[in-house]
This record gives C-alpha cells, sequence and structure tokens, in this order.
C-alpha cells in the first residue's frame, strides 16, 4: 500500500457476474474510490471462481488457470484510466480462486467503470462488467461504506491487500459459507474531529437477518467509542458461527455523544451455515454420502467410534455400543458424522481430524494391552476435560500400588475450581490405571477411597474407633496420598 493514501472514499459495491452459469466466468467485483490530500484513485477487488474457468496442468503436480484482464474507467467515450494484464492463479495442486487487487489513480468526476475477462484456455468463456462510478468526498465527519473481509491479520509488508498495518482479505462475492466462523468488516471515519463535540463518539454495528417485504429480525448488536481525530479506522471481527442459512445486513451507524444519528452504512451478505441446528430428519442418506465419512474404511469408522465413545453418556452411549456391535456401515457414517456435525456445524470435518490427533495421542500414551488408550479411564478423563494443569505419579508408595493425582484449576465442564481425579492400578497390570476417585461433579465420588486404595493393611491402621465406617488411614512412612489429594 502507497504510504500517501489517507483519505479513502469506499463505495464497495458486490456485483456477481453470472453466477452459476455454465460455461461462463463466474467473478465477484468490489470496488472503493480512495482520496490522497493530492488526487484520488480506484481500488477494485477481484475474485474469480475456481469452478468457472479452466485448469490446465503445468507439471505433473501442478495446476493453474489465467484470466485475461481489461479495466477501463471512462468519461463518456473517452478512457480516462485502463490496466490490462493477465491474472494467474498460483500453481497450486487442485484448483483454486483467483484473487487480484488493482488500484488506479482518477480525479473526481462521474465515470463508467468497465470490466472484461476472458478464460485464457478457453476463448468462448468470457464476461464483460459495467457500471456508473461516482467519485466525490464527502462534507463534515464521514463513513466510508463498509468492506466486508474473508480474514484479517497483522501485517506491515506492502502488499496490494494491505492496510493500515494489516493484511485484508476482501469478500468480493459477499457470501460466508458453513466453514466461516468470523464475519470482518472494514471502514474509515474522517474529520471526526471537527464535526463532534466532547470527549468521544459513538460506533454501534448491528447484524439483522432479512426476512422479506422489507423485514428484518435484529440478530446482534456490538459498539465502540472513539476519540474525535482526522481520521479513524475501523477494524472489527465478529463471531457467526451459529449464525443460520439466510440473507442478512450489517449495519454501521456513528453517533455524537447525545446519541444522536450522524451516519450510517450498510451491506448485505449470505450466510450458509447448513449443519447449525439441523434436525436428524434433515440428515438424509444423501447428505452423508457426501461428507468424509463416506471416505473412512470400516476399520477406521471403528476406531473414530470407539474414540468419541469417551464422550458419550446414557442412551447415546447405548446407542453406540450397539451400533459397534453390528456391520451397518451406514449407521457407523451417520453416528460419526452427525457427532461431529453437532461438535461444529461449520467444518464438521476439520473438528473429526482435529479430535482424531488428539484421540490418537491419548490412546499412544494410555495404551494399556488390554484396550486402545482412550478406553481407559485415565484416556477417557483427558478426552473428556484435557490435558491437566498439574499432574503427581507415585510408584515408590510401599503401601499402595501405583496412582496419579490430576489436578485442573479451573474445570470448564462443571465450572469448579481446583478439580481433582485419582487414578490407581491396583492389578499391576501394564498401565491400565482406573480411577478410585474425583472431586469433578458427575464423577466418581468415593469418601473411602484412602481406604481401598491402602487396602492391603490391616484394620488397625484405620484411623478412627469404628472399623466399618472408617474413610482415612493413620499416617505411616510413606503413605502419603491424602497429603498430596489435599495439599497438591
Amino acid at each position: 500500500m502507497k504510504k500517501d493514501i489517507l483519505y479513502p472514499l469506499l463505495l464497495s459495491v458486490l456485483l456477481a457476474i453470472a453466477p452459476g452459469v455454465v460455461g461462463a466466468i463466474d467473478a465477484g467485483i468490489s470496488y472503493a474510490v480512495f482520496a490522497t490530500p493530492e488526487k484520488t484513485y480506484l481500488e477494485i477487488n477481484i475474485e474469480v471462481s475456481a469452478a468457472s474457468v479452466t485448469f490446465k496442468r503445468v507439471d505433473s503436480v501442478h495446476l493453474q488457470a489465467g484470466v485475461e484482464t481489461l479495466i477501463l474507467v471512462k468519461k463518456g467515450d473517452q478512457i480516462v484510466n485502463f490496466e490490462k494484464y493477465r491474472l494467474n492463479s498460483p500453481l497450486v495442486g487442485s484448483p483454486q480462486a483467483l484473487l487480484d487487487v488493482k488500484r488506479m489513480f482518477i480525479p473526481a468526476g462521474d465515470y463508467t467503470l468497465e470490466i472484461s475477462f476472458q478464460d485464457v484456455y478457453d476463448p468462448d468463456n468470457a464476461k464483460v462488467f459495467s457500471t456508473a462510478l461516482i467519485v466525490g468526498t464527502g462534507a463534515g465527519v464521514y463513513l466510508t461504506d463498509v468492506l466486508l473481509l474473508r480474514s484479517f491479520r497483522p501485517d506491515n509488508s506492502e502488499t496490494p491487500f494491505t492496510k493500515n498495518g494489516y493484511f485484508l482479505e476482501p469478500l468480493p462475492f459477499n457470501f460466508y459459507d458453513r466453514t466461516a466462523t468470523m464475519l470482518a468488516f472494514y471502514a474509515e471515519i474522517y474529520h471526526s474531529g471537527k464535526v463532534i463535540a466532547g470527549d468521544s463518539y459513538l460506533i454501534r454495528y448491528t447484524l439483522s437477518q432479512e426476512l422479506g417485504n422489507g423485514n428484518t429480525a435484529l440478530v446482534s448488536v456490538g459498539s465502540q467509542r472513539k476519540k474525535p481525530s482526522a481520521i479513524d479506522a475501523l477494524l472489527v471481527p465478529i463471531d457467526i458461527s451459529k449464525l443460520k442459512s439466510g440473507n442478512y445486513s450489517l449495519t454501521v451507524e456513528l453517533r455524537n455523544p447525545a446519541n444522536e444519528l450522524l451516519c450510517s452504512r450498510r451491506v448485505q451478505f449470505q450466510r450458509s451455515n447448513p449443519f447449525l441446528d439441523v434436525a436428524e430428519i434433515e440428515l438424509t442418506e444423501d447428505v452423508v454420502e457426501k461428507q468424509f465419512v463416506t471416505d473412512l474404511s470400516e476399520e477406521n469408522l471403528r476406531y473414530s467410534l470407539r474414540a468419541i465413545s469417551a464422550l458419550m453418556a446414557g442412551d447415546e452411549a447405548e446407542i453406540l455400543k450397539n451400533i459397534l456391535l453390528g456391520a451397518d456401515l451406514k449407521s457407523m457414517r451417520y453416528f460419526l458424522f452427525r457427532h461431529f456435525v453437532q461438535a461444529d456445524p461449520n467444518n464438521p470435518e476439520q473438528a473429526y481430524f482435529d479430535y482424531m490427533k488428539v484421540a490418537g495421542a491419548a490412546d499412544q500414551q494410555f495404551h494399556s494391552g488390554f484396550r486402545y488408550g482412550f478406553e481407559t479411564d485415565r484416556g477417557r478423563a483427558y478426552l473428556r476435560y484435557g490435558r491437566p494443569d498439574d499432574l503427581i505419579r507415585v510408584e515408590d508408595d510401599p503401601s499402595a500400588p501405583p496412582y496419579e493425582i490430576w489436578v485442573y484449576y479451573n474445570f470448564p465442564k462443571t465450572k469448579q475450581r481446583n478439580v481433582k481425579f485419582l487414578f490407581y492400578n491396583p492389578t499391576l497390570a501394564g498401565e491400565d490405571f482406573i480411577i478410585l476417585h474425583s472431586t469433578a461433579r458427575g464423577e466418581i465420588n468415593n469418601p473411602r477411597w484412602e481406604r481401598d486404595l491402602y487396602k492391603r493393611n490391616a484394620g488397625e491402621q484405620y484411623s478412627g474407633d469404628n472399623y466399618n465406617d472408617a474413610t482415612t488411614m493413620q499416617r505411616n512412612v510413606g503413605r502419603n496420598a491424602r497429603t498430596f489429594f489435599e495439599d497438591f
């Protein structure tokens, strides 16, 4: 980005060219007009759908597509500025969208913007886009149009996608697919210091669902306060992981200290989230057959289902048990896919792979020789609650078998603090530790855990006068389990 770019005027209009037309280039275009103190320029964001252009193999591994692109800015019949170039995709293993940003200096005025596209490998696959373009500046406090982003990250390098110390990846189609969990937008505010009296002003942004016939439903509201200045940049992320499929609008408002509306901008977008709150009846066989579970072998299916068994309870645990006893692969795939749809409706496939990495680590770490590591009590706790914050393992207590104490300082599952688990290996067989006691609600709570841990000891070593009701042991050399458990 050039360092003299100070006062952008964003128009950011979504212009989808012939979406879904076979044999026609499918391109999303958003354009923006910026102004430095000396001159104005046009910024154009382009995204060409991978499915609408031809990819040719350039070697044994890589593919590439190209689009001949001509950008014209015209005033009547006069060409004020133009750029002609070939937009090439990077070398890729599988087709990917083509992305580009172009900037062109133009003076203030009324113009026609015309962009032509032609597939390098299919000359008949071509499209032309044309629209009126007005370049102007606002009087007084000014809010630019809202630019929707696919993503952003800190980046001080000078690239076409970099602005104010951030890499901003635009979203020309204004469409968030089911893998998107965040909506981000960028806008700028000018001359607020000249117009707004007071120490701060309010920026409010709202998400609303478009219900048709002009009706909307408010989804969420956010706000920021800023100090009046010559220029302010606004970069805001919003969680949309729970946003249902549909048409939406984002409205950004500027309000003075008296809460009076100064100006606002509105941009529309579409959201696809097909698996959010999906009813089981909607997870048809056709839907499941198109998902990642179709590629899993029976061996992988069974392994994966056994890996998630640690998370099952009640009727779900019984259903999974019966599925594993049978040989119906469709039922296995359905159960597995449904579980990860519920875990992450935005990207169940990624949720599956992320979980199986953890399950694989638990399998190796807690493998007992009798069952998978994630089927042991320690493996189950690891998958359900995560890695403990602290752990002590004792193998040299002369009065007890090997045992471990796990500590979780914060336990979000039940919102408890300093939750502890005690696992022990009474049979001394491999690493097959079993749970003896826990302070976590819903887990085994055994008031006699110390007595059970040291049960090889004589009765007179129990604390108290009543042998039958005793729950603790007398202190002795090396007998430190209760000290560890209470003070650890």
